[in-house]
């Protein structure tokens, strides 16, 4: 085993190496891999949706990017030799093939996921450019992709090792893998912390900057460099970059999305709408207020209750409410046997629809949409009140927080509800009307609907800045008919 025995390599065992053009192409993958998966676990993705990404489409954009390089230069290196299209580690990989490769089995795989297209993009294009300007360095080591003759003096002041590895065939050449790296981390910034914030408008538009500004950079590097790959007497990567510049403009401007709206990943689909129960669609305050005044009163007759303790006492899970008047879990379980056994006796007694939810809903479903429930009250519990509000026709899924692991604030209900209605959780709105449902929305980035049916929630609820706040469900029917992201636009 030998470290460093060349320029080119940075290991060798026997036969074995691992040059540095491998290791950098591979750094600056990694990077916008990690980059890219932060972004999806802030949508509430698992991770190995982009780690059963990962590895494959490193190989097939490699893969790629060899092809289409042995092709522009198939009759000046390879046809009299074959067999050196194998020798990946003399160089010769063409971004321009390792993307569109690489773009291909993007398709298949998230269509297949059911992850909306356009916005994987945005999770994943701007990335690339860091991962664009690691392999630059690449070919620096390799001495490939440089520009024309220029004199020694060009390099006065630059640092000694750009300028020995620029002395190529006994002249010095042009950094213009030095420019396109420098280019490609300027793209990165721009489109991450100032488009993003500033300019972006709509999914997809972060990945078509990403293309209008590659497009133009690799456009001006090409017509430095003296080793561009040839079609006759055109540069190909010059006419890959004006097609990149095409479609990221006309990304931009909406283009494609009238054209192909039909097609994945333009195709819209109807948003799955998602709803909490209690104090959203049927109005259990009273009932809520009831049984928990009953069981302190069975329990802690010395616990007097204002209202700011029934208020915060609805929302959050029985567990964490009575936590804070409970120490041991044994007595925590038995003031929760004790709620349910009032609640579910008194039930019939206190709880009553919202005015125009069934109208609302029958609306919904009849339209289309899928329809869901997610509470964090037991399963049992929340089919009782559904059914006591004659809703049972109106919901495809219903789950309880019994079927849960972890209740809300967790996203994992919202999620599985998604998988259940066989519908992706990049289109979702969530309709609640606490704390705990806007936070559980926001967890995956789903469309946030705070329902206001208690006005002295409103406060609350509009300093979490949900997406969208409701005095009145029957403003919810207007509201889904709206040409919109249906996930929260400000979690990128």
């Amino acid at each position: 085993m030998e470290l460093f025995p060349t320029s080119r390599v940075v290991l060798s065992i026997g036969s074995l190496q691992i040059t540095w053009y491998a290791v950098l192409i591979l750094t600056g993958a990694i990077i916008a891999y990690l980059l890219s998966e932060r972004t999806m676990r802030r949508w509430g993705y698992k991770d190995n949706v982009l780690e059963d990404f990962f590895v494959p489409m490193l190989f097939i954009a490699i893969i790629g990017a060899r092809i289409y390089y042995v092709i522009f230069e198939w009759n000046e290196l390879y046809a009299q030799d074959p067999i050196r299209i194998f020798y990946i580690w003399e160089g010769g990989l063409a971004i321009h093939g390792g993307l569109i490769a690489g773009i291909a089995f993007g398709a298949w795989y998230f269509h297949r996921r059911k992850i909306n297209g356009l916005r994987v993009m945005d999770a994943i294009f701007p990335n690339v450019l860091i991962a664009q300007a690691m392999g630059r360095w690449g070919n620096f080591i390799n001495q490939e992709a440089f520009g024309g003759i220029v004199s020694a003096s060009y390099y006065d002041g630059w640092p000694d090792f750009i300028k020995e590895r620029m002395l190529i065939d006994g002249a010095y050449r042009q950094p213009t893998f030095l420019y396109e790296s420098v280019a490609n981390l300027l793209g990165f910034v721009l489109i991450t912390f100032v488009y993003k914030r500033y300019g972006r408008r709509k999914r997809g538009d972060l990945a078509w900057a990403y293309f209008a500004w590659y497009g133009v950079v690799r456009f001006w590097i090409e017509s430095m460099r003296t080793d561009a790959l040839m079609a006759g007497n055109l540069r190909v990567a010059q006419l890959v970059s004006l097609v990149f510049v095409i479609v990221g403009i006309g990304g931009i401007l909406g283009l494609w999305n009238r054209l192909f709206a039909r097609f994945w990943p333009f195709r819209k689909e109807k948003p799955a709408i998602l709803f909490d129960l209690d104090g959203t669609l049927i109005d259990s305050r009273a009932l809520v207020d009831a049984s928990f005044r009953h069981t302190m009163e069975v329990l802690r007759p010395q616990v007097t209750l204002t209202q700011n303790d029934l208020d915060d006492f609805f929302g959050p899970p029985l567990s964490v409410s009575f936590r804070r008047y409970f120490s041991e879990e044994a007595e925590v379980e038995e003031a929760i046997r004790v709620y349910r056994k009032f609640n579910v006796e008194q039930h019939d007694a206190y709880v009553k629809l919202f005015s125009g939810t069934r109208e609302v809903l029958e609306e919904l479903k009849k339209e289309g949409y899928p329809l869901a429930v997610v509470s964090n009250k037991k399963s049992d519990v929340v089919r009782m009140g559904i059914a006591k509000a004659g809703l049972e026709d109106c919901f495809s899924v219903v789950l309880g927080g019994d079927e849960l692991e972890r209740p809300k604030p967790d996203p994992q209900g919202l999620i599985q509800a998604c998988r259940r209605l066989e519908h992706g959780q990049d289109d979702v709105i969530y309709v609640g009307d606490s704390r705990g449902d806007i936070e559980a929305a926001k967890a995956m980035a789903a469309f946030s609907v705070a329902l206001v049916q208690d006005p002295s929630r409103e406060e609350e609820l509009a300093a979490l800045k949900p997406c969208a706040l409701l005095h009145d469900i029957r403003e919810l029917s207007g509201l889904v008919k709206e040409e919109r992201e249906w996930s929260d636009p400000t979690i990128l």
